[in-house]
């Protein structure tokens, strides 16, 4: 056999080596349901909710540590405050607190089921002090099948226990009716002096409730609570009334025309 063709049969053996390998891995990644990446488990790129910078590991997870950072360094975090998460999604605040705090009191709630099995089965069971709770509550975008949100709502957490509230991603595709009550709810867990972390698409001089408005973000906006913008004077004066107070807004810092939002309970005097 000539040099040439020997190198031909060599270059096809290893194309198709490599792609046995690759099925192999998704198969694997399938079966067990995760992807393995510098000690931590995430979701599968394909199956998350996130944009496409984050179907990347390497990017996922930077998110991940980078949000647990702004929670410990610019929140003032520490490893014996609980937080709770709401729209915990497919863990990607608990992942990066992991790497950062074994064990730390950690309540993450989601209207999506089937991320809250998967947070339960892969951060939960391997950081026990992590805990994940599906809240049914109708959301036509994640959960349409579930409950409606009664004059009894009420999250899973004791009055005043809460050192902070996170709330990631979350309003911006949440029923703009159910607002007032997660506000009274994150209110009433906070303790004096907690703090309130949310992104939101807030903006001046827009009508004070948009769904899917035209022309605001570079995507078209698709599907049922794709983006909810609000007014900004509007908005806030819904946490006001609950007694949190803005202390910083930062404007689109999040992307996707989301702002960066910090309020804090008043302390008891």
């Amino acid at each position: 056999m000539q040099r040439g063709t020997t190198q031909s049969v060599r270059a096809v053996v290893g194309r198709v080596a490599q792609a046995l390998v690759q099925r192999g891995n998704r198969y694997l990644v399938a079966r067990r349901g995760y992807v393995l990446f510098k000690g931590s488990r995430l979701l599968p790129p394909a199956l998350r909710f996130n944009g496409p910078d984050q179907q990347h590991d390497d990017s996922y997870l930077a998110s991940s540590i980078a949000e647990a950072d702004r929670v410990i360094e610019v929140l003032g975090c520490m490893a014996t405050d609980l937080i709770v998460d709401i729209g915990c999604g497919q863990g990607r605040l608990a992942i990066g607190l992991a790497r950062r705090f074994e064990s730390l009191p950690y309540l993450g709630l989601d209207v999506s089921g089937r991320s809250i099995d998967w947070c339960r089965l892969h951060i939960e069971r391997r950081h026990p002090s992590y805990a994940f709770r599906h809240i049914d509550v109708v959301n036509a975008r994640y959960n349409p099948q579930g409950s409606p949100l009664g004059n009894d709502f009420r999250l899973p957490v004791p009055s005043g226990a809460a050192h902070l509230v996170y709330m990631w991603g979350v309003v911006t595709n949440m029923e703009p009716a159910h607002l007032p009550a997660y506000a009274r709810e994150i209110a009433r867990m906070l303790r004096p002096a907690g703090k309130l972390f949310l992104t939101a698409n807030v903006e001046d001089d827009v009508p004070e409730v948009s769904i899917n408005p035209a022309n605001y973000t570079r995507f078209a906006c698709h599907g049922p609570l794709h983006i909810v913008r609000y007014e900004k004077r509007h908005f806030l004066e819904m946490f006001d009334r609950v007694g949190l107070t803005l202390t910083r807004f930062d404007h689109h810092a999040a992307g996707n025309c989301q702002s960066d939002l910090y309020f804090v309970k008043a302390p008891v005097t």
